[in-house]
């Protein structure tokens, strides 16, 4: 709703921008508020500076991730694949025993390693990454 004022409408509803419209009634002192337009500029820059560390901190973390060299195995151990650190697959070696199980057998030797391999690289990054955020401050994000 609106009313009139001197021929022109005006709004009923106060928006605040600058502060409440209440506290021009108030005769007291003015309190510093640390939440106005400007006024929790320090503590902006400050969280700016940790982000940016974090984001090192990070490159770093995934460097050491790309770099590392992760190796699964069906159970038998006539399979092996490897990932990198972010769970990026790298290769898969296939024994001769193996191959004279036959395809079935190969196939699900084969599926088997690439799961062992992938649990351990996510395993790893997940470690990784819950370290980076405790030493930073930051909350673990919520597990699926």
């Amino acid at each position: 709703y609106s009313n009139r004022l001197n021929g022109q409408w005006r709004s009923n509803t106060a928006l605040g921008l600058f502060g409440s419209p209440d506290s021009n009634k108030n005769s007291s002192p003015a309190k510093k508020d640390n939440g106005g337009l400007f006024g929790g500029m320090g503590n902006l820059m400050e969280s700016m500076k940790k982000a940016q560390e974090i984001a090192k901190q990070a490159q770093v973390v995934n460097k050491e991730l790309a770099d590392t060299l992760i190796v699964g195995t069906d159970p038998t151990g006539s399979v092996t694949a490897t990932f990198n650190g972010l769970a990026i697959p790298i290769g898969i070696k296939i024994s001769d025993a193996a191959i004279a199980l036959g395809s079935e057998a190969l196939s699900a030797a084969a599926t088997q390693a690439i799961i062992d391999g992938h649990t351990k690289s996510q395993n790893l990054m997940i470690n990784k990454m819950q370290a980076l955020y405790a030493s930073s401050g930051i909350p673990n994000p919520p597990s699926a």
